[in-house]
């Protein structure tokens, strides 16, 4: 017989909003993968998804994410607002599907993506969540502080 939790837990395993790759950036001086960021919509927010790499050296191939409400171009990404909108755990199978190609894409490029949360609150759920929606070959190498 089947259950409705398990019909539950089935489609919310499917459940992710669609994304887009928006932007790709490469340092002027190497030509060595910069940044990519993405986006995707939920009811009520636009978020973008930044994957950075500026902060480390080329051939640490090592890329920081950060994501949150899309300000637009011409504003810095907002990672401290909360939405409120109940559905973290899709916009964590988001992210994590974004890591995922991201990875897929760009692994000359790329050998560890690192996610730190901007509280404890947030770090606390994001080493929680991602690795349920990380398959092990990726969540290898994702360093989640």
């Amino acid at each position: 017989m089947i259950k409705l939790q398990d019909i539950l837990l089935e489609v919310d395993q499917e459940t992710v909003y669609p994304f887009k790759k928006y932007d790709v950036g490469f340092d002027e001086e190497d030509d060595s993968l910069l940044t990519v960021d993405y986006l995707f919509t939920t009811p009520q927010n636009n978020y973008k998804v930044s994957l950075y790499s500026g902060e480390y050296y080329p051939e640490d191939k090592t890329f920081d994410l950060s994501f949150g409400i899309d300000t637009g171009s011409t504003h810095k990404l907002d990672t401290f607002q909360t939405t409120g909108e109940g559905n973290i755990r899709i916009i964590l199978k988001t992210i994590a599907s974004i890591i995922e190609e991201f990875f897929s894409e760009y692994s000359d490029e790329a050998q560890i993506v690192v996610v730190d949360g901007t509280s404890e609150k947030r770090r606390r759920v994001y080493k929680a969540l991602l690795p349920k929606y990380l398959p092990p070959n990726t969540l290898s190498k994702v360093d989640i502080k």
